[in-house]
């Protein structure tokens, strides 16, 4: 059997392209109100970090949902450890590049992150049981 479950490249990179629209823009539209530069800023910041963040979310949840044993653990650990990691990283990231209202640009984005690795990790799940009723 193999235990190593993993989501679909397709999903990956579709994944990681909405988030590069999605929070670019989302940080664009909020930080324009400052200057058309911050926005630009911010929105490229923003979505370059979310389209590599996501791309590292995938693994990271992939990774730590097979290190941890609990069903329960198993599905909330990975979402708080990467969304946690990951806020801090876009937080200094936005920091650094002078972006005028971090907080509204980024928290929608730690949200929806944590939801999109709880769907992960119950998408791996769901792959990981079936999988294993196979081999019973």
């Amino acid at each position: 059997m193999d235990q190593y479950v993993r989501t679909s490249r397709y999903f990956n990179g579709l994944s990681a392209v909405f988030a590069f629209l999605l929070w670019g823009g989302w940080a664009y539209h909020i930080n324009s109100q400052t200057s058309t530069q911050s926005g630009i800023v911010a929105g490229l910041t923003q979505g370059t970090s979310s389209f590599l963040i996501t791309l590292f979310m995938v693994h990271a949840v992939t990774l730590l949902f097979h290190r941890i044993h609990h069903p329960f653990r198993k599905v909330l650990l990975p979402a708080v450890i990467v969304v946690c990691s990951t806020s801090l990283f876009l937080y200094t990231v936005h920091l650094v590049m002078g972006t005028p209202r971090i907080l509204a640009t980024i928290l929608p984005a730690i949200t929806v992150a944590f939801s999109f690795c709880l769907f992960t990790s119950f998408k791996l799940l769901r792959i990981h049981q079936q999988r294993s009723s196979q081999y019973e």
